[in-house]
């Protein structure tokens, strides 16, 4: 066995040997996915009447009040003000909305829930969040309360 085999195997059996970190230039990536609504922010909102919410998980990812679109990222709470035709396409899963650089478009699908007690109304939906051509697809649901 050679000296060089004998010290690579001494130095690897010892951890001494890692992967090789070679600096790397900030990339102008976007912010990544969207991130959880706080109750905080779900109290921001200016406006009044039906809140339309996305949830995934436990979590609420987008809150629509009148026209007031809310959403957060790594670089914080984001409120956009929508036209009435957006905020029309979005609640109904027509088209596509602009918010803070972001590309947001819903697709519900299936049986809608509806509860006359609550005034509430709920169907799965599948939301892309996309910014600068990185999309991030997320499966959840789309609902309502008045």
């Amino acid at each position: 066995m050679s000296i060089k085999v004998a010290l690579f195997g001494s130095a690897l059996a010892a951890g001494t040997l890692g992967a090789a970190r070679v600096p790397t230039q900030a990339s102008a990536k976007p912010p990544g996915p969207l991130l959880p609504l706080s109750d905080q922010d779900e109290q921001a909102s200016q406006e009044t009447g039906c809140t339309f919410t996305f949830s995934s998980g436990r979590h609420d990812y987008l809150q629509l009040v009148g026209s007031e679109l809310l959403l957060r990222d790594a670089h914080g709470l984001r409120a956009c003000r929508l036209t009435t035709a957006a905020t029309e396409d979005l609640e109904d899963g027509r088209g596509a909305v602009s918010c803070s650089g972001y590309r947001l478009r819903m697709r519900p699908f299936g049986r809608t829930t509806s509860n006359a007690a609550t005034d509430s109304s709920s169907r799965r939906a599948v939301l892309t969040a996309d910014r600068d051509g990185a999309a991030v697809r997320m499966d959840g649901v789309w609902g309502v309360a008045c």
